[in-house]
Formats: C-alpha cells, sequence, structure tokens
C-alpha cells in the first residue's frame, strides 16, 4: 500500500503519513522506473513499516558479528590462511556494480534537488517516498548486512584485521537502519556519497584481489574521500541540529542527530589515526631510512 499525501506543496515539500508520523519530502518523479524498480511503487509503506519495527533488530546482528568476529579470529589462529583469490574478486566486483547503480540512481534526484532547490531543502526534507530513491535508500540500508561478509574474508585469509574495520561496520549498520526507521532527509547526502565512495573502494578491492598493483597514492586518495565524506556528514549534522533548535520542520529527530554525533567523533579520531598510521608514518620511516 502507498502512504497517504496528506499535504503537497510542490515548490516547497509535500507531507505523507507512515507509521513513524508525518514524512516530509520533495516531489520528484524520476525519468524512468527500470525493472524491480516498479515493484516498489505500491508497496513503500509495507517496506517503510518493516523497517521501522525492525530496526532495532540491527542490534543483535551487529553483536552476533561482533562476537561471531572474534570466535573465527580464535578459530583461525592456528589454521593455515585459505585462498580465496576467485570468490573475494566476484564479492568486491558484486559490490562495486551494486554500488555504483545506486550512486546513478540516487544521483539522479540528489543532483535535481541540489539544481533546483535551496540548498538546506536537500537536507530537510527527504526522498519522495514512492519514488526509486527510497528503494534504493533501502537497498543501501539491506548492503550494510551483506557487508559484513568483507570481514569474513578479512579473517580466512589471515589478513590483519583492524579494530577501525568491524567497528565501522557494526555501528554504521545500526545507524543506517536507524535513520532508514525514521526517512532522514541527509540521507540523500549520506546514501549519494556512500555508493559513490564504495563504487571506487570495492573496484579497487577487486583490482588488488585480481593480484594487479596499484599505485599508493589511489589508497590514499580513496581514504582522503572517505575522510571528506565524514567531514561534510558531521557538518549536515550540525546544521540540521541548528536549523531544528530554530524551529524548522525537518525530517530527523533530535534521537538520531545524537546518534550521529557519536558516531562521527569516534570515526573522525579513528580514520585520521589510521591514515596517519599508513601513510604519515610510513613516510617519515622512509625518510629516516634514506
Amino acid at each position: 500500500s502507498s502512504m497517504i499525501v496528506f499535504h503537497c506543496n510542490a515548490s516547497t515539500h509535500c507531507a505523507a503519513e507512515s507509521v513513524a508520523g508525518p514524512v516530509y519530502y520533495i516531489p520528484y518523479e524520476y525519468q524512468s522506473v527500470i525493472g524491480r524498480e516498479k515493484l516498489w511503487e505500491d508497496n513503500e509503506n509495507r517496506l517503510h513499516s518493516f523497517m521501522h519495527a525492525n530496526w532495532h533488530n540491527t542490534i543483535w546482528i551487529a553483536g552476533i558479528y561482533v562476537a561471531f568476529v572474534h570466535i573465527l579470529q580464535r578459530f583461525m589462529s592456528t589454521r593455515k590462511a585459505f585462498d580465496l583469490k576467485k570468490p573475494l574478486i566476484l564479492w568486491n566486483a558484486s559490490l562495486a556494480l551494486f554500488s555504483l547503480v545506486g550512486t546513478l540512481r540516487m544521483g539522479e534526484e540528489f543532483v535535481h534537488v541540489l539544481r533546483t532547490r535551496p540548498l538546506l531543502d536537500s537536507i530537510s526534507y527527504t526522498v519522495d517516498p514512492g519514488q526509486p530513491a527510497a528503494l534504493w535508500a533501502v537497498c543501501f540500508a539491506v548492503s550494510k548486512i551483506f557487508e559484513l561478509g568483507d570481514t569474513i574474508f578479512v579473517l580466512l585469509r589471515k589478513k590483519k584485521l583492524i579494530f577501525l574495520h568491524w567497528y565501522h561496520h557494526a555501528i554504521v549498520l545500526v545507524y543506517v537502519w536507524h535513520s532508514a526507521r525514521e526517512v532522514v532527509a541527509g540521507g540523500r547526502w549520506f546514501i549519494t556519497m556512500n555508493f559513490f565512495e564504495h563504487s571506487l573502494m570495492y573496484t579497487y578491492y577487486a583490482i588488488r584481489a585480481a593480484g594487479i598493483r596499484l599505485p599508493r597514492s589511489l589508497s590514499m586518495a580513496i581514504t582522503t574521500l572517505q575522510t571528506t565524506q565524514m567531514l561534510i556528514g558531521v557538518a549536515i549534522s550540525f546544521i540540521v541540529f541548528y536549523l531544528k533548535l530554530q524551529g524548522n520542520v525537518i525530517q530527523q529527530s533530535f534521537e538520531n542527530l545524537y546518534f550521529c554525533f557519536a558516531i562521527y567523533a569516534s570515526f573522525a579520531v579513528l580514520f585520521m589515526n589510521f591514515f596517519s598510521k599508513s601513510y604519515l608514518e610510513k613516510k617519515e620511516e622512509k625518510a629516516k631510512t634514506q
């Protein structure tokens, strides 16, 4: 069943009723609806209700994942590493392709909103719940469960697993579902940026898995892109927080914002620490040995 629209002013925004209360969104009709996207048109309310009712289950999934990571790490400590070259190429290439399609589909609505609306609208009103962008937002949330598989490849191949890796996978999963539950407006920024960054990152991983060496600057560029994405995310969250304090209508709760601030603060520290350890300290070591 579709959401019931109870207010609509195409020049500003529309409002529809959902299980989580009113959803304030920017109406936008896609140029074309592709394949399975057509199924979404009559089921958006059902899927939204499902995410609203089940988002907290991701806390259990994240907890089981963290426990499993430590069990598998211990299990592999006495065993030889698996050679998973072909499955790893396929895994990364699949995620790269999914992220690329996601970038293009979310990007259409994202670019339209940036071109035709004041910038603040893009973080105040969410995507049209009856259009493909909303479906891809759901696909994005579901993909965060699949991406936990990244860690299994790291552990089975006995590669070094850093805290940042599994912490990032677990916490992002919970936050993304919490955001999907209330259809956060800033999601159009976070999802589009993340799809784009992941399309590059997983392509890089697929090429590396095939045994092709790539310049170090490329991996540095991807890490820089990840850090930039975080900084943009922090900036958006602060602006939204300020706008909400002013009493503006924003499709995002204070609860979600506090969760967001806590995560981004921890990410900023962990990423900068990772960046300096991975690149800057190695440069210093090189300089010392020369």
